[in-house]
């Protein structure tokens, strides 16, 4: 799994204290390389240059990241969605869940601490899964030109955690 780097804030303007932090830093960043050119103190120039890299690297990061999420994928039919879906416990995750989508609109959900079964339906990029004492829904994104499906899905987009959700491990037959 790769490490998410990206600017993710759910609070008013947080986006704004974000953009002012990171050029305040710049302009610091820019201000100390300048000064330390026309000083000659190379520690100064080496910081100045430093902290803009970091500052541009940041925001490179940031926007290959976002550029590879997708959250409202064209899912032009149900087949599309078939077959089983599953994460993995790994170094990242310390659980792991398996969904089965059948064509009969049937699936098995398992977790560590839990399993069901029911009915599903598909609305565009969301999963409604129903069972006996379970109303559920999961989102299907798009990461990396690849389909996953997030089995915890996040209210506001802000509020996602990086997480990329469950691959899908095989086609329904």
């Amino acid at each position: 799994m790769l490490l998410h780097v990206m600017f993710r804030t759910a609070i008013p303007f947080g986006y704004l204290f974000i953009a002012l932090f990171l050029g305040g830093l710049l302009l610091v960043a820019v201000t100390c390389f300048v000064l330390g050119w026309r000083t000659r103190r190379r520690s100064l120039q080496m910081m100045g240059a430093v902290l803009s890299l970091t500052v541009i690297g940041l925001i490179t990061a940031d926007v290959v990241m976002n550029s590879l999420v997708e959250w409202n994928p064209l899912v032009r039919e149900d087949k599309a969605v078939l077959g089983t879906w599953l994460r993995e416990r790994n170094f990242w995750m310390d659980f792991s869940e398996t969904i089965i989508l059948r064509a009969d609109h049937s699936f098995e959900y398992h977790s560590d601490t839990e399993g069901f079964a029911g009915k599903w339906e598909r609305y565009d990029w969301n999963l409604h899964l129903a069972a006996k004492g379970i109303d559920s829904t999961m989102r299907f994104i798009e990461y990396s030109g690849e389909l996953r499906l997030l089995s915890h899905p996040p209210e506001d987009p802000d509020s996602w955690n990086g997480d990329p959700g469950l691959k899908r491990a095989q086609p329904h037959p």
